[in-house]
C-alpha cells in the first residue's frame, strides 16, 4: 500500500507577517526613492541660476531709510535662487546699515523676498559723533544733521544703558522744575554729571547718586528763587549738604544787584 504524504501548511498567523513585512520593504523603498528624488531635485535648484530671486518686497515705518537703499544692499548680498541664497547673509547686510533695528526676512514661492524692516528711533545723540535709542543701542548715520537738539549722553563702553536708564529718570523732576537736561555725563571716574540748558551743572559723584539727584530737585526751587542770585554749578558729594558756585550777573542784572546791595531798590 502506497504511503501518502500530506503537505503542511503555513500558520495563518507566519504569514500575515510575511505580508506586513513585505508591505513595510515596499513603503520604505517607495520612501527611499522619493527622498533621494527630493534630495536631487532640490540640489539641482539649488544651483547659481535656478529659481533666481525677483521681487524684493520691504515693509516696515521708514523715515530715514529708503527702501531703494535697502533693496541694492539685498542686492548686493544675495548669493543664490530661491532655495540657494543665504538668508543669515542677507540678514546680516541689512542691519549693517546705521537705520536698521532689526529686519525679518522670508521666502515667498516663487520668486520672492519678503522683508519687515524696524528703524532705529533715536533718543539722543551719543558722544560726538552716534545716536542712541531708548534701548541703549548705539549707531551712527552717516550725518547727524538735524539731531543737535537731542540731549547728549556719554560713558565708558559698556555703559550706555546704564546712562540711557539714568536719563530717562531724572527727565520728569526737571521737567518739573521748568529744568532742560542738555547733558548727562558718565566719565571714566565713573562719576555722574548733569549740565541743563541755561549753563547749569550739577556733581553728582559715584555713590547714592539717586539720592542726591533727589536732593538736589528738592533744594534747586529755593537756589532758583531769585532770579538774579542764579546757580552756576551744584556739588551734591557732600555727606550732609552741598556746595553752590553762583553765577556772576551781567549787564543789567549786575547794576541791579549794586543797586540792592546799596539799598537804593
Amino acid at each position: 500500500m502506497a504511503a501518502v504524504v500530506k503537505k503542511r501548511q503555513q500558520p495563518a498567523s507566519t504569514a500575515a507577517a510575511a505580508r506586513r513585512w513585505l508591505t513595510w520593504l515596499g513603503m520604505a523603498s517607495t520612501l527611499i526613492v522619493l527622498v533621494a528624488a527630493g534630495a536631487a531635485a532640490y540640489q539641482y535648484l539649488s544651483q547659481p541660476g535656478r529659481l533666481p530671486l525677483r521681487v524684493i518686497d520691504i515693509n516696515g515705518e521708514l523715515q530715514q531709510l529708503r527702501q531703494a537703499e535697502i533693496q541694492q544692499s539685498v542686492i548686493n548680498a544675495i548669493d543664490g535662487g530661491f532655495f540657494g541664497c543665504d538668508m543669515q547673509a542677507l540678514r546680516a547686510a541689512v542691519l549693517a546699515m546705521p537705520w536698521v533695528e532689526d529686519v525679518s526676512i522670508r521666502r515667498v514661492w516663487p520668486d520672492k523676498l519678503s522683508m519687515t524692516v524696524t528703524e532705529q528711533v533715536p533718543l539722543a545723540r551719543w558722544g560726538e559723533d552716534a545716536l542712541i535709542n531708548v534701548n541703549g543701542g548705539v549707531f551712527r548715520p552717516a550725518t547727524l544733521d538735524g539731531f543737535a537738539g537731542l540731549v547728549k549722553l556719554q560713558g565708558p563702553k559698556g555703559s550706555e544703558r546704564r546712562v540711557v536708564d539714568f536719563f530717562q529718570s531724572a527727565v520728569a523732576a526737571a521737567h518739573a522744575r521748568q529744568l532742560q537736561i542738555r547733558e548727562v555725563e558718565l566719565d571714566e571716574r565713573r562719576h555722574w554729571w548733569l549740565r541743563f540748558d541755561d549753563g547749569l551743572t550739577v556733581s553728582l559723584g559715584r555713590e547714592s547718586v539717586e539720592h542726591r539727584l533727589a536732593q538736589f530737585f528738592r533744594v534747586y526751587p529755593s537756589l532758583a528763587a531769585d532770579p538774579i542770585h542764579r546757580p552756576d554749578r551744584v556739588d551734591m558729594r557732600y555727606a550732609h549738604g552741598f556746595a553752590v558756585r553762583w553765577r556772576e550777573p551781567v549787564g543789567d542784572e549786575a547794576a541791579s544787584k549794586t543797586m540792592k546791595s546799596q539799598g537804593k531798590v
